[in-house]
């Protein structure tokens, strides 16, 4: 088996540029403006409650330019452009942009919004250097999820939320789950225990703390709120920005296969036993690992013992080592393994959500009165 490469993340949202740098807010720490969000570079999400009768507007693409046409200005041969310059000879491409808007139904149905980055940048573009929207609209208004990209920073970003528009009675928006996506990982040659395909497959191993330890923001828990009740006007102000970065964070254990994966060599990792299901006939990983230790495994003399959990034959349970670090509030983007995140998403009745995100550290700026 070879050694993890990088995993993936998921929610729904998209961002404007700036670019910034400064130390994790907590409990006041940083400088902030008057609606709450702090000062400085930022992306800028914004997620757009509609009705049931909303259309999804039709994708558009990027221009690539072929033929410069002015050679004083600041386009080149190779840029990509939305408009094709007048004198400029372009080629369509298949990149699409969509701005920095995501649309999702308000009926408080359940959608998805699918977040990449990764420690590298986004999988599907490395490179890139601004927010990306990859798809603006959840279903019921298209087949899938809405997706986002924006790129990798070292420190992580701050992530701060605002709800504006129209109150209404029973108002909510919430993120109630998070999955990471199935990582395929290809073996190394000569690799003689891979399964017969040549690749398994991360999480079916089951060595990733699957949540996270995610704890879900919204509705009940005082972020994504439209009105704040304290501030002496009867309910009637829009909430101040709150820190939601926890959306964001990883806190689990993740394990990999060999004891010098790059992973564990930044960060130490310890050799943990695992029992793992695989394919009587195939050989091929069945299902998620064990901890050896799980009383499952007890051979009943105090030990423990994989094979005794053999089922009828058709699963053969063989013992593994993995190699694991524990992670604790961590940005996800920038554990290795993670690259794609889908977030479980509620909307009922909120129009305007505002999401921005800060590259760490803070820039230390005056506090707006």
């Amino acid at each position: 088996m070879k050694s993890i490469s990088v995993l993936t993340v998921v929610l729904s949202s998209v961002f404007a540029v700036n670019a910034a740098h400064a130390g994790k807010p907590t409990n006041g720490d940083g400088n902030y403006i008057g609606n709450g969000f702090p000062s400085g570079p930022h992306f800028n999400l914004l997620i757009h409650g509609k009705n049931e009768s909303f259309q999804c507007p039709d994708p558009s693409y990027y221009w690539l330019v072929d033929v410069d046409g002015d050679l004083g200005d600041d386009i080149a041969v190779g840029d990509l452009v939305k408009e094709c310059p007048a004198d400029y000879t372009c080629s369509e491409t298949t990149q699409q942009y969509f701005g920095n808007v995501i649309n999702l139904p308000r009926d408080g149905s359940d959608v998805q919004i699918y977040a990449e980055s990764g420690r590298s940048g986004p999988k599907s573009s490395p490179t890139a250097a601004t927010l990306e929207v990859t798809d603006w609209c959840t279903t019921p208004f298209d087949n899938d999820a809405a997706s986002f990209r924006f790129p990798a920073d070292p420190d992580g970003y701050a992530v701060y939320a605002r709800v504006t528009g129209k109150p209404v009675e029973d108002q909510f928006f919430e993120v109630f789950g998070r999955d990471l996506t199935v990582v395929e990982v290809e073996c190394q040659v000569g690799d003689l225990d891979c399964p017969t395909s040549g690749t398994y497959d991360l999480l079916l191993l089951g060595v990733v703390t699957e949540d996270g330890a995610f704890v879900k923001v919204g509705n009940g828990d005082g972020d994504f709120e439209r009105v704040d009740t304290s501030d002496g006007r009867g309910g009637k102000g829009v909430k101040n920005a709150t820190d939601v970065t926890r959306m964001f964070e990883f806190s689990g254990e993740v394990c990999y296969v060999y004891a010098d994966d790059p992973a564990c060599a930044e960060d130490a990792c310890t050799a943990t036993e695992y029992c793992c299901p695989t394919d009587a006939v195939t050989g091929e990983y069945s299902g998620a690992c064990e901890l050896k230790s799980n009383a499952l495994f007890s051979d009943g003399l105090g030990g423990f013992d994989c094979d005794v959990q053999d089922e009828e034959g058709v699963t053969d349970w063989v013992e593994e080592v993995f190699y694991c670090h524990e992670y604790e509030d961590a940005w996800i983007f920038n554990i290795a393994d993670f690259v794609e995140v889908l977030f479980d998403v509620r909307n009922n009745d909120t129009y305007n959500i505002q999401l921005r995100f800060y590259p760490l550290p803070l820039q230390e700026s005056r506090q707006k009165p």
